[in-house]
């Protein structure tokens, strides 16, 4: 697949390139940020209780999931341009949506139509930078593009904070007049810079299958720690997920155009990189949102000042998004992504000795190195496993990352939301973000945070393989 470009046009619109992708991509991180502050209120003002808030996010991160792999391979069909621009107006359409839901069931329903633009955006927004940029400067790029996502991540718990004092449904809102500037500018500014192959069809068959296989593997591994991993029904969920899987291989070797090309995993660097991808995902997925629902839960904190205490998470992030692209074209990934992680994996050991008293200064100090070591890894593997496939196979290379990614937040909620809410009574939960859980019994806080740490203490266990795996990459991504 060759470039439209020629060398003097793509080093102006590399530029552009970028700058349209962040803003769409900043559209979906301020709405993840800015609603996970809202949860605690939406679940008091919408009637609802942890299980069926949590839903608004997993069920947006779980469509996610599902569909990136399709948008990668359609936008190596079609275009990642034309995907691109659809998916930011039907993520404007969905938010608009999602703040008119009158109860929790419509906002479950509008968010699956918000995480369907969503999809597009997460899957084509990598594809069109790496597109855009040659191979020495793609880290450089990726920290880029990291430090404005660890921007957003400053303003958004703020923001959302602010917004939800005044009203929950302003967090969708904000979203509208955004997306329809980004749509139109995405439109008449972005270019189908790749060459498109022609007589290529998309793989209905191996969607299908791939969409039970995981739908009942996640059921198996979330719901199974509280229906029982042994009982029938979650059994019954892994024979359907390993014999769909099994067939759903099967297809992908036959077929001439796959869903996902599992050749990729041939190339060292990218099979290590995307496999550290999902198991970092795993460990700080949740991150956040344990920490929103401990200010705002035991501590008893307003939505902006809960918001206000997380900061020290973007602040990791911004500061070494950039450096960590800039290490990773001069030293490759290997060295710098293990690192970020074996930093990480400090600030989630830190976190996991919190206790319901642990004074502000200790949880921002193990808050900021946890984000510095996230922010340290992300970039230089991103730019790793894009690298490292030619521009033909990128969107399948994206859309798996994506892919990945996503899986692993489903599964960071699957596992920590169970640990928490086997601490306490519903109606003591409710009490706690309704009453003020300053007010509640010592016993109630310290059960609850007991919770939060638990979930801590498996994120940095699972960061552990992922160290193993990315330093096992080897060195071929060396300019």
């Amino acid at each position: 697949m060759k470039s439209n470009l020629d060398k003097n046009v793509q080093d102006s619109y590399k530029w552009t390139a970028l700058s349209v992708t962040s803003l769409g991509m900043l559209v979906g991180i301020l709405n993840a940020s800015t609603l996970i502050i809202a949860l605690p209120t939406m679940m008091v003002k919408l009637n609802t209780d942890l299980f069926g808030i949590m839903w608004v996010l997993i069920s947006y991160t779980l469509l996610l999931t599902i569909l990136a792999p399709a948008w990668g391979r359609l936008a190596d069909i079609h275009g990642r341009k034309k995907l691109y621009v659809y998916g930011l107006a039907v993520f404007t359409i969905g938010s608009l949506f999602c703040g008119l839901a009158a109860n929790i069931n419509q906002l479950i329903a509008f968010r699956v139509l918000q995480a369907v633009g969503g999809s597009m955006l997460v899957a084509n927004g990598t594809i069109i930078v790496t597109d855009a940029f040659k191979r020495n400067e793609l880290g450089k790029a990726m920290g880029i593009l990291s430090m404005i996502m660890a921007a957003a991540f400053v303003v958004g718990p703020i923001l959302g904070g602010y917004l939800t004092m005044i009203d929950w449904r302003l967090n969708f809102f904000m979203n509208v007049p955004i997306g329809i500037i980004t749509t139109v500018w995405a439109h008449y500014k972005l270019k189908e810079v790749a060459q498109l192959p022609k007589g290529e069809t998309f793989d209905y068959k191996g969607m299908i299958l791939f969409t039970i296989a995981f739908l009942t593997s996640m059921i198996y591994l979330t719901a199974g720690f509280i229906v029982g991993l042994v009982s029938l029904p979650m059994l019954l969920c892994l024979v359907i997920a390993i014999t769909s899987f099994a067939a759903f291989l099967r297809v992908e070797k036959q077929t001439a155009h796959p869903l996902m090309d599992l050749d990729l995993f041939k190339i060292k660097i990218f099979s290590y990189g995307q496999l550290s991808n999902l198991l970092n995902s795993i460990a700080r997925g949740a991150v956040m949102i344990l920490l929103i629902l401990f200010f705002q839960g035991p501590r008893g904190l307003d939505p902006l000042t809960a918001s206000i205490m997380t900061i020290p998470l973007a602040i990791g992030l911004a500061i070494t998004g950039p450096i960590g692209g800039v290490l990773s074209d001069k030293y490759g990934s290997r060295m710098i992504s293990t690192i970020g992680l074996v930093i990480s994996l400090v600030g989630l050991l830190g976190l996991a000795t919190m206790h319901y008293d642990t004074p502000y200064w200790i949880l921002a100090v193990w808050m900021f190195i946890n984000s510095f070591g996230s922010g340290l890894f992300q970039p230089p593997n991103t730019s790793a496993i894009m690298a490292c496939v030619s521009p033909e196979r990128r969107g399948v290379a994206s859309s798996m990352r994506a892919f990945f990614n996503s899986a692993g937040m489903v599964l960071s909620m699957g596992l920590s939301f169970p640990l928490i809410m086997g601490t306490i009574s519903m109606e003591q939960m409710m009490n706690m973000f309704v009453v003020g859980g300053g007010s509640m019994p010592i016993a109630v806080q310290v059960a609850f945070t007991s919770g939060i740490t638990g979930a801590f203490i498996l994120s940095a266990i699972i960061t552990v393989p992922a160290i193993i795996v990315s330093a096992m990459r080897g060195k071929g991504d060396m300019n």
